[in-house]
């Protein structure tokens, strides 16, 4: 289990820019957005199941796989390609809560 208080940098958040020695919070970050992605997915994955919507269903799979691939990614990714995808998960993780109808959120 990680310690915040062992770690030499508190947390980074999705906005702040990172530390160019600090690697293992930039990774951190673009792990936990892009799960959070993921889990986006996954939860329009099951309404879509429910509503019988085959198109929607495929569509989102195919989305959550990219997903799930650019998370692997990340574990060979340098610094600054870990913080280029956490902006980006953080921008699509924007843009598909904002796109969600007020009683499903």
């Amino acid at each position: 289990m990680h310690d915040p208080a062992s770690s030499p940098d508190g947390p980074a958040h999705p906005g702040q820019p990172r530390d160019p020695g600090g690697d293992s919070p930039g990774y951190e970050v673009a792990h936990d957005i892009v799960g959070m992605v993921i889990a986006w997915y996954s939860r329009q994955l099951l309404l879509a199941r429910r509503a019988g919507d085959q198109q929607r269903l495929d569509e989102l799979k195919t989305r959550r796989q990219e997903c799930v691939e650019d998370q692997h990614r990340l574990r060979d990714a340098e610094p600054e390609e870990a913080g280029r995808i956490a902006d980006v998960y953080a921008e699509r993780l924007k843009e598909l809560e904002a796109s969600e109808p007020q009683g499903e959120a």
